[in-house]
């Protein structure tokens, strides 16, 4: 496969994982596209977690975080086995008003049911 397929691929990926698993709070399809344990690197340490670290539904209600704007999304690398990219965004309340900006990384790896999500990172500022 070419490095263009490949992206592709993850992008996909990632597009599920974001619209329909974490906008949605759909935790169980999360679930589904991630190899556990997951590695959650946040704050200068890692975590190995045998569930999601990230409960998008709670990170809503927390921050009142209605929606994002100048999202990006971009695989940086790719081969036949793995795969990491970075994405960033702001959240905003629902008057459009800015709570903060995100930064994520994450670590893919190919496996026979597609690609999976072994780790993630975040940096919010």
């Amino acid at each position: 496969m070419t490095f263009e397929d490949l992206r592709s691929e993850v992008h996909e990926t990632y597009m599920k994982y974001y619209v329909a698993g974490f906008k949605g709070n759909d935790v169980s399809l999360i679930d589904k596209m991630v190899q556990y344990p997951i590695a959650y690197i946040k704050n200068g340490s890692v975590t190995m977690c045998d569930s999601y670290p990230i409960d998008p539904k709670s990170l809503k209600e927390e921050k009142g975080w209605d929606h994002s704007v100048d999202w990006k999304f971009e695989v940086t690398a790719a081969n036949n086995i793995e795969a990491h990219a970075v994405a960033s965004a702001v959240r905003c309340r629902a008057d459009g008003s800015k709570i903060e900006s995100v930064h994520g990384f994450y670590a893919f790896t190919k496996t026979d049911d597609g690609w999976k999500m072994y780790a993630v990172a975040d940096a919010t500022f």
